[in-house]
């Protein structure tokens, strides 16, 4: 009985004294939150140095006073959808219309990203402090992102390929970057938003122009108030971009003949004529087969129309997964024929590649 009474005793003790340190911690939240909010200036520019979206059609940004607005679009079907986030001032006031899974606190202090194609964005803008786990190690190529996985300062939320969601909470990420479009149904990004961790959708990959699918980097500096550097940075990209650009149509008229793809089975897949591949063969002013196509994707074709053209081709890109000669004879010894094999001509997006998979045409490209 004694023992008994002991143990309860011990029980009580316990309980109480969580409820102690749970209302002690309750009045200094409160009253950081008063203070944070009485020190609010509603006339003041929280955001003196802001992005424009020039480029790209899948998200945008509006500015107010102590918060943005982030607009994702799904604009690739006949229809358009868009998610709203409030990205918001740390200590200052939430706007209304807003629920909690759409409400972010900036600058985010500790990021997640199921993408190898964000962690270029991240060390951009010198960020890899704020970037907390990636999908796995193995796809990653970036010897600063690796080194840091190993330190365990960088976390692997899917190693297997499913997301564990229970690392992610446990690690203090606020913000989870995806894949996919904004509206998508994934029972796991609904689980991490339930339990309080927004979840953006990046749509990058859909972008058809050179320019629009670089400056989703923007995206994640708006979360991380890093608009400074972003404008910094992607300047330079522009100005690179268009003096090359200025380059081509001062010193070419028309490209040589090029084809890309590579057969699987029966058939040829080659990029779509308002693909993002074929935009940057445009910018080439190279001579392509099938510029007229509307295909936003592969165009699939019989192995005898692309052969023919191949015969006569300068030039031949991203030949599928082959990283060398003996790769594309290994798939079929009629390409010892196209003028571009003779010619040593082909070229592919392996230059970095690690063991595991892991591409910077990708990641950093």
């Amino acid at each position: 009985m004694k023992r008994l009474k002991k143990n309860l005793h011990q029980r009580a003790f316990c309980i109480l004294s969580c409820l102690l340190l749970a209302a002690v911690f309750w009045s200094c939240s409160s009253e950081n939150s008063s203070e944070e909010t009485s020190s609010f200036d509603p006339n003041h520019n929280y955001f003196p140095d802001q992005v424009s979206v020039d480029h790209a059609i899948g998200f945008d940004v509006t500015y107010h006073k102590n918060w943005k607005e982030l607009q994702l679009f799904r604009h690739y079907n006949d229809f358009v959808d868009t998610v709203r986030f409030a990205l918001v001032q740390r200590g200052t006031p939430k706007p209304e219309g807003f629920e909690e899974t759409t409400t972010i606190q900036v600058p985010v202090q500790l990021v997640g990203s199921l993408s190898t194609t964000h962690l270029g964005m991240f060390e951009m803008l010198d960020a890899l402090d704020q970037l907390k786990g990636v999908e796995t190690a193995t796809y990653v190529s970036s010897e600063k992102v690796r080194a840091l996985v190993d330190q365990q300062r960088i976390l692997e939320l899917a190693p297997a390929g499913m997301l564990n969601t229970e690392v992610v909470l446990a690690s203090g990420i606020e913000v989870l970057l995806g894949v996919g479009y904004p509206n998508s149904q994934n029972t796991s990004y609904q689980e991490l938003e339930n339990a309080g961790v927004p979840v953006l959708l990046n749509a990058d990959w859909q972008e058809v122009d050179l320019l629009g699918r670089a400056e989703w980097v923007k995206m994640v500096a708006v979360l991380l108030n890093k608009e400074k550097q972003v404008n910094e940075a992607f300047s330079k990209i522009e100005k690179e971009y268009n003096e090359v650009l200025q380059l081509v149509n001062e010193k070419v008229e028309q490209g040589p003949m090029t084809i890309t793809g590579m057969v699987q089975g029966d058939a040829w897949y080659v990029s779509g004529g308002k693909s993002f591949g074929y935009q940057v063969l445009k910018t080439a002013k190279v001579n392509y087969p099938w510029s007229t196509d509307n295909s936003t994707g592969s165009l699939k074709l019989d192995f005898e129309t692309v052969y023919e053209f191949g015969l006569k081709a300068d030039y031949w890109m991203v030949p599928g997964s082959a990283k060398t000669l003996d790769d594309i004879i290994q798939r079929d010894s009629r390409f010892r024929d196209f003028k571009s094999y003779q010619d040593q001509h082909i070229y592919n997006i392996y230059g970095r590649y690690t063991e595991g998979g892991g591409n910077d045409y990708y990641e950093s490209g």
